[in-house]
C-alpha cells in the first residue's frame, strides 16, 4: 500500500528544522523575490543552498515554490536566475505559469516540476494536459472531495498531491481576483489581501439581510483532513500538504507531530480485509492513535474552526462559519453563569476532553449581526472541572485536575462544566451569560512545542552503524552506513582508512576497547547522525588513540554526507533558456490566422462580440454592428433555442464553458458538441482538452491565466486560435506582451464587469436556507438578487453559474476604451463586451456606445462619457491603468 510523503510549509529557518524533527517527509519554501507568500521572509541562494543541503543529509526532501504567473519583461530576464537557482539541486520547483514551467525545462530538462494548485487542476483531463510540459505532478484543486480524487488517480500516472490542514480560499486558486479588485495586489503574484476574511453586508433585493451568522459570509474554516486520512492513503495520494507559510515555527511542529503520528499507525495497521476504502465517515483520533495532547495544540495555536473542508463533499453550511474569520482557538463552551469569583462554562462534547492550564488564553464572544461581534478574555489563573454522574447528580470536584481522568469516565463520570477564574485585573462584568468560551492561546504548550527545534535532543537524526577494523601494522578502517533498509544493499556505505594500527604495549580487555571506540565515535551530536551500533574488529592489544578515531569518525561522517548529497545532473543552462525564450517570440510573432477559420476576418475588420448571461438580452442586439455573440448561461437554462435566435439576427454564436471542470462534469461539454456553435470560450484546461478535437474553434478566456509570450505559445498549440490574456496584466505588461506575440492572436475584453471571488461554495445557500448543497437549496439564486457591500461601501454584484458555483462580480464595470488606439497600433482586431444583468433597453444603449467606439464613429472620451452614464454604479479602469509596484512587507 501507498505511504504517502508528509509535506509541510516552510518560511524561516525555525520552521524547517520544526518540520524536519517532527516528521516531515518533504518541505516547501519560497523562491527568494518570486513566490506565493510574498509577506514570508525572503531567504538568499546562500540561506537556500544551505536549507537544501540540511534536508537532503537527513533524507528530507525540498520543493522551492514558484508558483505565481510571470510577466513578459520578467521572464526574459529569468533565465541566469533560474540557472543559478536551479544549480542548487532543488527536488522539485511548485510552478503556475506554464510559460516559466516550459522555461525551466528548456534550462535543464531534467529538474522536476510540480503544478502548483494555482493552476486550478481540478479533473484528469487537465491534469494529463499539462503532462506534456514536463509536470510530474500535480497539486490538486482543494475542491475536490476524496471520491473526485479517486476517479482522477485512476485516470492518471502522474504523482497527485493534496492539501489536508490549514487555510481554506473560499474562491479557486488562481481564479481570485479579489486582491486586485480591492486592494490593487494580486493573489496571482504573492500579495493575497485576505479580503475574503473581511466582513460583507448582504443586500437581497435591495433590503439589507442582517444575520449575525452571516457576517463573515466568504471566510472559511480551516482545514483538517485527519479523518479522511487512510481514505487519501488507500486512494494512492502520493503527496499530503499542509499549508501555512507564514505561521509559526510551533504551528509546523504541532501538526508535523499529529499526522506523522496518525500516518505511522496507518502505515503499520493492516489493511482492510476486502480492500475497500475506509469507512466513509473517516477515522476517529483513536483510530489514528491520536490523543488530547496531539489534537488540541491544532486548535489552540491557530485555527478558525476545523473540518473536512471538501473532501466530504459540499456542504456550504459547515465550510463558512460566518461569525468570525480570525483565530479563536480550541472552542470550550458556552457561559451559563457568571458570579464574583469566576465563569461557569457548559463544556462542548466531544471525545477528547478539553485541557485547561494556568496561564491559557481565554476568549469570551458574544455573536452579534451588528455592530462588531462583542469580545473580552484574559489569562486563566485555575480551572476546575465540575464532575456529574450519569444520573445528573454532582461528583467530587477535584481543583487540580487539567481533563477528567479515565478512572472516573470508567466509572460513569463525564465532565459537562468548569469553573474558569481569573487575575483581579480582568473585569467579570464584561463576560455574560450565553457567550461562547475559547481557548485560543497556551504559552506552556507553545513552550512544549519550541523545544522540538530549538533543543538539540529533538534534532532528526541518521541511525548508523560502524565497524571498526583492522590488523596491526595496517591502516585503521572504519566503515559507516545507514541503519536502514538502504543499508542492507551497501547503497548508502562508505570505508575510510586512518592511521597505521599499532600495538599497545599492554593487552587491552575487549570491553574497555568497545568503551574508547564508542566514546570517539558516539559524538555525533552536530552531524546528521546517531550511532545505532557499534562493531569492533580489532586485535586485543591495539592502540586506539582518540585523536585518531576522532579524525576516522569526521572523514567517514563526511563521506557519508558526500555520498547521501549525491544528486543527479541538471547541468542548467542559461543560454538555452534565453534561444528557447527567442524561438517563442518568433513563433508567436509571425503566426498567421488559420486561412478559412471562422475566426479569422476580414484585413482591418475589427471583431466585436459580446457575452450575454441571459437569454433574453439577445434581442437587444438586432441590427447592431457586432459579430458574434457567446452565451454563458446559469443551470437549467437551455442552449438551442437562444442559439437559433443569434443566428436569426445574423451573428455567429459561440457557448463558454465554465469556469471549472470537475469529474463528472463532462455533461457541459457534451451540449457544446451537440450543439456545435461556430466557436467555445475555452475557461479551463480540462475543457481545453476535452475540445482539441472537436472541430470546434476556441478561443481561450482570461482564467487560462496567460501573461507572457511563452504561455500565449504553449495555448495556441493546443488549438486556441485566439487567447485572453490574464487580467493581472497592467496596461503597461500587457503592451510589453504584445510587443512579442501576434497581436492578431489576442483577445480583450473592453467592457467587462470584473470577477472577485470564483467559489464552489454558494454564499446563496449559505446566507438565504439551510440547505448544505444542490437540490436542498431550492434554487434560491434564481428567486432573489443579492449585492455584497464590502469595507469600503461599495456595492458587488453575486452570481451562480450552471454548476451552482459563485462568482462575485465587481460593481462597477471595467472599460478598457482609453487602450484602443494603441490596441490597434498593435494589430489586436477582436474586442469583446460583456454583459452581467442588464435588462434589454441598457443592453442595446451600451453596446451601441461601445460599437461606434470601436468602429471609429464617437470618439473614445465621449464614448466612456456616455458608458459611465449607462452603469448602476459607475464606470472604472480596474487595474488596468494602475501602475504601482507593491511594496513586499518582509519579514526578517
Amino acid at each position: 500500500m501507498n505511504n504517502p510523503e508528509l509535506l509541510l510549509p516552510v518560511g524561516t529557518r525555525d520552521m524547517l528544522e520544526s518540520a524536519i524533527n517532527n516528521g516531515a517527509d518533504a518541505v516547501y519554501y519560497g523562491v527568494p523575490h518570486w513566490n506565493a507568500r510574498g509577506r514570508t521572509e525572503d531567504f538568499s541562494f546562500e540561506d537556500v543552498e544551505e536549507m537544501i543541503r540540511y534536508a537532503r543529509l537527513r533524507g528530507v526532501k525540498t520543493y522551492l515554490a514558484m508558483n505565481i504567473l510571470i510577466f513578459e519583461r520578467e521572464i526574459q530576464e529569468l533565465p541566469e536566475f533560474l540557472e543559478r537557482l536551479i544549480a542548487l539541486k532543488p527536488d522539485a520547483f511548485i510552478i503556475q505559469d506554464i510559460g516559466l514551467a516550459r522555461l525551466i525545462k528548456a534550462i535543464s530538462p531534467e529538474q522536476e516540476i510540480h503544478a502548483s494548485t494555482q493552476m486550478t487542476l481540478a479533473s484528469s483531463e487537465a491534469v494529463n494536459l499539462v503532462k506534456d510540459i514536463g509536470f510530474s505532478r500535480a497539486v490538486l484543486a482543494r475542491e475536490l472531495s476524496a471520491k473526485q480524487i479517486a476517479q482522477i488517480k485512476s485516470l492518471t500516472d502522474l504523482e497527485l498531491e493534496v492539501f489536508i490542514h490549514g487555510a481554506l480560499c473560499v474562491s479557486y486558486s488562481g481564479q481570485c481576483l479579489t486582491s486586485e479588485n480591492f486592494g490593487g495586489r494580486s493573489a496571482n503574484r504573492g500579495q493575497c489581501a485576505q479580503s475574503c476574511r473581511l466582513p460583507y453586508r448582504i443586500f437581497v433585493d435591495g433590503k439589507e439581510w442582517k444575520d449575525p451568522k452571516a457576517r463573515y459570509l466568504f471566510s472559511t474554516r480551516d482545514l483538517c483532513a485527519l479523518p479522511k486520512l487512510e481514505e487519501l492513503k488507500e486512494i494512492g495520494v502520493e503527496s499530503l500538504k499542509v499549508e501555512g507559510r507564514l505561521k509559526s515555527p510551533e504551528y509546523v511542529a504541532a501538526v508535523s507531530h499529529a499526522y506523522r503520528k496518525a500516518l505511522d499507525k496507518l502505515n503499520t495497521s493492516s489493511a482492510n480485509a476486502d480492500g475497500d476504502y475506509a469507512n466513509a465517515n473517516g477515522n476517529s483520533a483513536a483510530d489514528l492513535g491520536l490523543n488530547a495532547q496531539d489534537l488540541e495544540p491544532l486548535e489552540v495555536l491557530f485555527s478558525r474552526g476545523l473540518n473536512t473542508g471538501w473532501l466530504d463533499g459540499v456542504n456550504h453550511q459547515e465550510l463558512v462559519d460566518g461569525s468570525f474569520s480570525n483565530h479563536h482557538g480550541e472552542f470550550i463552551g458556552t457561559v451559563v453563569q457568571v458570579d464574583r469569583n469566576g465563569v461557569i462554562v457548559e463544556l462542548e462534547d466531544k471525545p477528547v476532553p478539553c485541557t485547561l492550564l494556568p496561564g491559557d488564553g481565554i476568549l469570551f464572544e458574544e455573536y452579534r449581526a451588528e455592530p462588531e461581534p462583542r469580545q473580552t478574555g484574559s489569562r486563566l489563573y485555575k480551572a476546575t472541572f465540575q464532575q456529574a454522574n450519569r444520573n445528573g447528580k454532582k461528583a467530587n470536584t477535584d481543583p487540580g485536575m487539567l481533563r477528567p481522568s479515565s478512572a472516573q469516565a470508567m466509572a460513569g463520570v463525564t465532565s459537562t462544566q468548569v469553573r474558569l477564574e481569573f487575575g483581579r485585573e480582568f473585569n467579570l462584568r464584561k463576560v455574560s451569560y450565553g457567550m461562547k468560551a475559547y481557548r485560543n492561546d497556551s504559552p506552556a504548550l507553545e513552550k512544549e512545542l519550541h523545544k522540538t527545534f530549538t533543543d538539540k535532543s529533538f534534532a532528526k537524526h541518521i541511525p548508523v552503524c560502524m565497524t571498526l577494523e583492522g590488523k596491526i601494522g595496517e591502516p585503521l578502517k572504519l566503515t559507516i552506513c545507514e541503519s536502514t533498509k538502504a543499508a542492507v544493499n551497501k547503497t548508502r556505505a562508505v570505508s575510510v582508512k586512518g592511521a597505521i594500527l599499532e600495538a599497545s604495549r599492554n593487552e587491552v580487555a575487549p570491553d574497555a576497547l568497545q568503551a574508547i571506540a564508542k566514546k570517539e565515535l558516539s559524538g555525533l551530536s552536530a552531524t546528521a547522525y546517531i550511532l545505532d551500533k557499534l562493531e569492533i574488529k580489532l586485535p586485543q592489544n591495539a592502540f586506539l588513540p582518540g585523536k585518531v578515531l576522532r579524525t576516522l569518525r569526521q572523514e567517514a561522517v563526511q563521506a557519508l554526507d558526500e555520498k547521501r548529497l549525491q544528486w543527479k545532473e541538471l547541468a542548467p543552462s542559461a543560454d538555452n533558456g534565453r534561444a528557447f525564450l527567442h524561438s517563442v517570440t518568433s513563433n508567436t510573432n509571425t503566426v498567421a490566422s488559420t486561412p478559412g477559420s471562422t475566426t479569422s476576418t476580414p484585413k482591418n475588420r475589427r471583431t466585436i462580440t459580446v457575452l450575454v448571461r441571459r437569454p433574453e438580452q439577445i434581442d437587444a442586439l438586432q441590427g447592431l454592428d457586432i459579430d458574434k455573440v457567446v452565451m454563458d448561461f446559469d443551470w437549467g437554462v437551455k442552449y438551442d433555442e437562444p442559439l437559433e435566435r443569434i443566428h436569426k439576427l445574423g451573428f455567429e454564436a459561440g457557448i463558454a464553458t465554465l469556469r471549472i471542470h470537475k469529474p463528472g462534469e463532462n455533461h457541459y461539454i457534451k451540449q457544446i458538441l451537440m450543439l456545435m456553435p461556430e466557436f467555445a470560450l475555452v475557461r479551463n484546461l480540462g475543457s481545453l482538452a476535452l475540445l482539441q478535437d472537436s472541430g470546434i474553434p476556441m478561443v481561450g478566456d482570461y482564467s487560462l491565466n496567460a501573461t507572457n509570450s511563452a504561455s500565449y505559445d504553449w495555448l495556441l498549440a493546443q488549438g486556441l486560435e485566439k487567447l485572453h490574456p490574464s487580467w493581472d496584466l497592467n496596461s503597461t505588461q500587457l503592451f510589453d506582451l504584445l510587443k512579442n506575440i501576434d497581436g492578431s492572436k489576442l483577445e480583450l475584453a473592453l467592457h467587462q464587469y470584473m470577477p472577485a471571488f470564483h467559489s464552489e461554495y454558494c454564499a446563496f445557500a449559505r446566507a438565504l436556507t439551510t440547505g448544505r448543497r444542490f437540490p436542498e437549496c431550492k434554487k434560491i439564486c434564481t428567486q432573489h438578487k443579492v449585492e455584497i457591500l464590502d469595507h469600503k461601501g461599495e456595492r458587488h454584484f453575486l452570481q451562480s453559474d450552471a454548476e451552482c458555483r459563485n462568482t462575485l462580480f465587481v460593481g462597477k464595470p471595467q472599460s478598457a476604451l482609453k487602450l484602443l488606439p494603441r490596441l490597434i497600433a498593435q494589430n489586436v482586431s477582436s474586442y469583446r463586451l460583456e454583459l452581467l444583468d442588464e435588462e434589454p433597453e441598457s443592453v442595446r444603449r451600451k453596446i451601441d456606445i461601445y460599437t461606434q467606439a470601436i468602429r471609429g464613429k464617437l470618439d473614445i472620451d465621449t464614448a466612456i462619457s456616455k458608458a459611465g452614464v449607462e452603469e448602476k454604479y459607475g464606470l472604472s479602469e480596474g487595474q488596468l491603468f494602475n501602475q504601482s509596484v507593491w511594496q513586499d512587507r518582509k519579514k526578517g
